[in-house]
């Protein structure tokens, strides 16, 4: 006789419910998007509350990065939820999968820089950490923000270990040496090395910014510098290449660490955070009015670029190859 061996569970969801350890990360991660749910909503209803700059406030394209900030947010309790509920795990993996990488990869930087970057300001620098009475926007948005994205990036993260340790849970057992090399293994070592070249474009670029370059910064940027802001640059070259880094071990099958999850984390953290930024500093950009005509971003935008195909390209390499280790996993049985 044949018996499959299933994974322990570690909550009580097998009976029916989700389990108090999902329940309360579920309900701390929505109760931290509320108010940010709650700013978007009162600016896109006309309020100026939180703004120093009321005219900026009515700027067309800032009226349509609210609407389509709200939406992500609102994207995020859904995944939540999902993560939480039994019904999420009969959602096809790509739509649970792309929508928590994107989430990732903005909220990680936020997570490993923002609290740590707003304490050494206060510390170490007089310069308020909101940009005081010049800023547009007002210090206690700041905090309501950026704290509430914090949580979130916690929650969410958490969340998303717990359903993936249910729904895949050979991710977690699997030694890197032990992961099947397919017929696309020569695509992605090629694929994982081209990204590492403009992950380290990126990375070099923000490190230099990071340790007090100002080349390549427009002078607005260049006005409203601090510590926190300098240790964000940082923490984004320093994901780009352990993302590559990790990528690179990964296509390659070295076996250390040993286990598969631990570079496949360092992976996915990595080309997220290098992809989202990226790109959302690229749409940023385009929606100025006028950005053709300034070349005093050119540095910065190609930075941004070689960012957003590095993010892209190790994301893509990553999906192809748990698509390819998915499809050659033999299947389960339990034969009498």
């Amino acid at each position: 006789m044949t018996v499959s061996v299933q994974p322990l569970t570690r909550t009580p969801a097998a009976h029916g419910g989700p389990g108090r350890l999902r329940l309360a990360v579920c309900l701390v991660t929505i109760a931290a998007c509320v108010p940010y749910l709650t700013i978007k909503i009162a600016w896109l209803s006309g309020s100026t509350i939180g703004w120093n700059d009321t005219s900026a406030a009515q700027e067309s394209a800032l009226y349509v990065g609210n609407a389509i900030t709200m939406g992500m947010d609102a994207v995020a309790v859904l995944v939540a939820l999902a993560f939480t509920f039994r019904w999420g795990r009969r959602i096809p993996a790509w739509l649970v999968l792309t929508p928590i990488w994107v989430a990732v990869g903005l909220l990680a930087p936020i997570v490993l820089a923002v609290p740590l970057g707003s304490l050494l300001q206060v510390l170490f620098s007089a310069e308020p950490l909101t940009g005081g009475d010049q800023a547009a926007l007002q210090g206690w948005v700041f905090g309501a923000v950026y704290g509430g994205f914090t949580v979130q990036g916690l929650g969410l993260l958490t969340a998303f270990v717990l359903y993936a340790r249910d729904r895949w849970a050979d991710v977690f057992a699997v030694r890197t040496k032990d992961v099947p090399r397919g017929a696309t293994h020569p695509l992605q070592v090629l694929l994982a090395r081209t990204a590492s070249v403009f992950a380290t474009a990126f990375a070099v670029v923000h490190l230099f910014w990071a340790f007090g370059g100002t080349a390549g910064l427009r002078p607005d940027e260049l006005d409203h510098r601090n510590i926190a802001q300098q240790l964000a640059d940082g923490m984004w070259g320093v994901l780009a290449l352990a993302g590559a880094a990790a990528l690179l071990m990964i296509v390659q099958r070295r076996g250390r660490p040993d286990r598969f999850v631990v570079p496949l984390a360092a992976a996915w953290v990595g080309a997220a955070a290098t992809f989202a930024w990226s790109l959302y500093g690229l749409l940023v950009t385009l929606a100025q009015p006028g950005f053709l005509a300034s070349d005093t971003t050119v540095a910065a935008n190609l930075t941004a670029l070689s960012g957003l195909l590095a993010g892209l390209i190790m994301g893509l390499t990553g999906a192809v190859l748990l698509t390819e280790r998915q499809s050659a996993r033999p299947i389960a049985s339990s034969t009498p």
